[in-house]
């Protein structure tokens, strides 16, 4: 049922962003459910099944027509009681710095718990939060982000990020390829940190999607490379942390760590700069201004990608969100699943009886960003056009989905 109203989204000439994104979520959510639903209960609590979609389900368990109308008179009493809520002085202060705190790395403005509670333990303001008694309650990750949130607050400009991607090619294996990703290779002229892709000769290895019995939207608005390793030694020992990280770390280059995984390290680095000769700063130079917390300090994403991926990684690490979220969403329809390492189909077990659900992935393409576009049917759009303006707009946008199977391949 969400199914058909996601095509039907899609196939609008007016087509809303906002309800594609809502509507391939709550497919993702409540197909990882183990069982079938037969009640509107079962899925109400779930993350991204709001109360359109809940109104949506209900009508279709129901047996009835969802009414659009009928849901919105619904609603009607319970916004007038929010609004009343809202003209509240005290009410519309404490939502100011709700929005004030989870301005800060860590806190988070979708999950607001962590400035509620500093709130009614009397933080006012992000300023208070470098007070002991307030920074005590923050977790480590929080502590980072409050104790740099004006460095992260400040654009970075492309000079500086072509800066540290020379920096950090002269101090790491010249066997790594590194590549600016993210809004710098959609043509910002600033943006609010730095993403790198690395790729490596040695790295090739792809690894298969869960099987969750074949479900192509798994995944389908989820971060790139985020999953996370299941022990810090597994980190440790991984290419990217030996060969990227660590050196990094000893050159004077990274202030803080906010997230380490086999795939991908996200951290606090201070910008390396140029004496008047123009070769770098001594590495105990670095070292000594990091610890006065002296320079300019930014957000940096590092993401290592298999060989085999690198087409993959590409379109999800370019962006824009809105763009990653238009083709993984043509991919499911065509009955594919498209993430970082690449474009699959799941293929069912041949042995099995034919109403079995088991089977295994087959690997399509990966290494090109154009190969993986013309699997879907998608002309190719330049990275500086990757954004839903110009899809919405666009004469030649990726809307029209060519009929027909992709090619199979097999790593």
């Amino acid at each position: 049922m969400l199914s058909q109203n996601l095509d039907r989204e899609n196939s609008c000439p007016d087509r809303n962003g906002y309800k594609v994104r809502a509507f391939a979520r709550a497919i993702e959510v409540i197909g990882a459910l183990e069982e079938p639903v037969r009640d509107v209960g079962q899925v109400k609590k779930l993350k991204g099944v709001g109360v359109g979609i809940s109104n949506r389900i209900d009508a279709f368990l129901s047996g009835k027509d969802y009414d659009p109308a009928a849901a919105t008179e619904l609603s009607k009493g319970t916004s007038k009681s929010k609004a009343r809520k809202d003209s509240d002085p005290e009410e519309t202060r404490r939502k100011m710095i709700v929005r004030s705190l989870t301005s800060v790395s860590g806190i988070g403005y979708y999950t607001p718990t962590a400035a509620k509670a500093l709130i009614d333990a009397g933080c006012m303001s992000i300023g208070d939060l470098k007070k002991p008694k307030f920074f005590d309650m923050l977790s480590p990750l929080q502590q980072t982000g409050a104790r740099y949130h004006e460095h992260l607050g400040r654009p970075v400009e492309r000079s500086q990020a072509e800066l540290l991607a020379k920096f950090i090619s002269e101090n790491i294996s010249c066997k790594f390829d590194v590549e600016l990703v993210g809004s710098y290779r959609r043509g910002a002229q600033s943006f609010p940190g730095v993403d790198i892709m690395l790729t490596h000769p040695s790295h090739v290895h792809v690894p298969t999607p869960p099987s969750k019995n074949g479900s192509v939207t798994q995944g389908i608005n989820s971060a790139p490379f985020r999953t996370p390793s299941r022990k810090l030694r597994e980190a440790q020992d991984s290419l990217l942390f030996r060969d990227v990280v660590f050196p990094l770390e000893s050159r004077g280059l990274v202030a803080e760590t906010l997230l380490l995984g086999s795939k991908k390290w996200q951290g606090v680095i201070r910008l390396p700069e140029r004496t008047v000769d123009g070769t770098w700063e001594e590495r105990s130079q670095r070292i000594e201004r990091i610890r006065e917390q002296q320079g300019l300090y930014i957000r940096l994403d590092l993401n290592l990608a298999p060989m085999k991926s690198k087409g993959a990684a590409l379109l999800a690490l370019t962006g824009d969100k809105e763009f990653s979220l238009d083709i993984r969403t043509k991919a499911a329809q065509l009955g594919l699943l498209l993430n970082e390492f690449g474009l699959w189909r799941w293929t069912s077990d041949p042995s099995l009886p034919a109403d079995a659900e088991e089977g295994y992935w087959t690997f399509i393409e990966g290494e090109s960003e154009v190969a993986i576009l013309r699997e879907l049917g998608v002309n190719y759009v330049k990275p500086i056009k990757r954004n839903f303006a110009y899809l919405a707009n666009s004469d030649s946008n990726a809307s029209t989905i060519k009929k027909g199977r992709p090619r199979k391949k097999v790593l």
